[in-house]
Order: structure tokens, then C-alpha cells, then sequence
């Protein structure tokens, strides 16, 4: 347990169920109740209040012998998780690329619930970094080049951003739905997005879609650093360039 972690703000009963999940291997997919407490070292009991707990959340599930088995939404988590990891294996040498090319940082963002959610970075050479933008940070749909691509090409995000009230983030920050309807279009249609200090003062960005054979947007890869670079002719270098790498990390996601 990390030495900064209150005590108070632990469940207890959270971690002793999360340690019945510990049972559960590649070669071990169902574990009788006499198997668990053995693992655990918890009384029968305890150890049947747990598991039917699990049962009742669909974590887990009874099998007809009588043991248990891994629930639908634990084997979900589990194919995300895979997912994520897969995607991120896979984007990492493009994202190097970019970096070592040109200097700047290279992104990977996902779409999550409340924005673009970053998974990866990767940071050039340039003594100029993007500073607020981390792996976790969650960037709004409306702003900046990596979010907008993942919006304009789900028309369920899309959607949902354009009945949302746009807070402004600087003076350059699209807030009315008229004009992120038009920017969403212009993106879709060119296969890309452009961004200049609407997110981060001094700061612009390239991305382009990582897309399923379905046209569904996986991820955007992206790439951001000082607003003052990303002029012509470099601009059209950074676009090609990150086209590119998308376009050959959709098509390994969707083999």
C-alpha cells in the first residue's frame, strides 16, 4: 500500500474480495469455495459472504459443479485492458518517430466518458514541453486537435458535445455549437485537425484518427509543441506525418 494512503479511506472489505480474484489464473478458470480459502487463509464463511457478493454484481458466476467462474464484466475489463495495451504497443514506434522527427511530443488519446483521454506520450528533443497535457489528463471534445478528430468521427460524441455547454479555455477556443459543427465537418472531411493555442496558450497540435474497419475511431495520434512551429512548410510535413502513421496503426488495429 503506497505510504501517502490515508487508512480511512480504505475499504477493507473491497480488498479482502479483490484477493479471491488472486485465485484466478490462465490455468486455473474455476475455483471451488474450499480452494479459495486455502488461497486466502479466510474462513469458510467469510470467504462464501465474498463470493456470493461477487455473484450478486456479476463479477463472478456459479458454475454447474458448484465453483466459480470469472462474470461478464470482469471478462470485459479484462478484453479493454487488452485493448488499451495492444493499441499502445502498437502506436509506440510511430510515436517515437514523430518525436525523434520533429522534435515536439506525440500523443495517444482514447475517447473516454467526459473527453479524450491521453495514454501514452512520448517527448522530443525541443527544450519546449507541453506541460499540462499527461498521461491520464482528459481533454474536453471541443478543443484541442486530438479530442476534436475523435469527435468528428463519432457521431455519438459528436453528438453529445454539441448539447454540452463549451467552456472557453483561451480567447481561441471554439464555444458555439454552429461553428464546432462546421470545424467537426472540415476535420471528417480532410482526414485530420489542426490546432493553435485554443487548449494551451502557445501551444498547436496535429492529429489524425486511428480508426476500426468500420470507421470507428480507436484513438487519435497526435502531435503538439510550440504554437510558433507549426507554420508552413513544417505544418504540411507534421500533417503528412502523422496521416501516415495513423492510417498503417488503423489498419495493424483492424488486422
Amino acid at each position: 500500500m503506497p505510504a501517502e494512503t490515508d487508512p480511512k479511506n480504505i475499504v477493507g472489505s473491497i480488498i479482502k474480495a479483490s484477493r479471491l480474484l488472486d485465485s484466478f489464473s490462465a490455468e486455473r478458470r474455476e475455483v471451488s469455495l474450499g480452494e479459495f480459502t486455502r488461497d486466502t487463509g479466510y474462513n469458510k464463511t467469510t470467504a462464501y459472504r465474498l463470493l456470493q457478493t461477487l455473484v450478486t454484481v456479476g463479477w463472478l458466476v456459479r458454475s454447474a459443479s458448484g465453483g466459480y467462474r470469472l462474470g461478464m464484466p470482469l471478462l470485459l475489463l479484462g478484453a479493454i485492458a487488452r485493448a488499451d495495451l495492444d493499441l499502445r504497443n502498437e502506436a509506440l514506434p510511430f510515436m517515437q518517430r514523430l518525436a525523434h522527427e520533429f522534435g515536439d511530443t506525440s500523443f495517444l488519446m482514447v475517447p473516454g466518458p467526459h473527453g479524450a483521454v491521453t495514454i501514452e506520450a512520448v517527448v522530443g528533443q525541443n527544450p519546449v514541453r507541453v506541460h499540462g497535457v499527461t498521461v491520464g489528463s482528459v481533454l474536453p471534445y471541443h478543443t484541442a486537435a486530438a479530442p476534436i478528430v475523435l469527435a468528428a468521427f463519432s457521431p455519438e460524441i459528436q453528438a453529445a458535445v454539441l448539447r454540452a455547454d463549451l467552456a472557453p479555455f483561451t480567447s481561441r477556443t471554439t464555444t458555439t455549437a454552429a461553428e464546432l459543427r462546421a470545424r467537426y465537418d472540415k476535420v471528417r472531411k480532410a482526414g485530420f485537425a489542426v490546432s493553435s493555442e485554443d487548449f494551451i496558450s502557445d501551444v498547436a497540435a496535429v492529429a489524425a484518427p486511428v480508426l476500426d474497419d468500420s470507421g470507428v475511431p480507436l484513438a487519435a495520434l497526435s502531435l503538439g509543441g510550440p504554437a510558433q512551429r507549426y507554420a508552413e512548410p513544417l505544418l504540411t510535413e507534421m500533417v503528412e506525418r502523422v496521416c501516415e502513421y495513423a492510417k498503417v496503426l488503423s489498419a495493424h488495429m483492424s488486422a
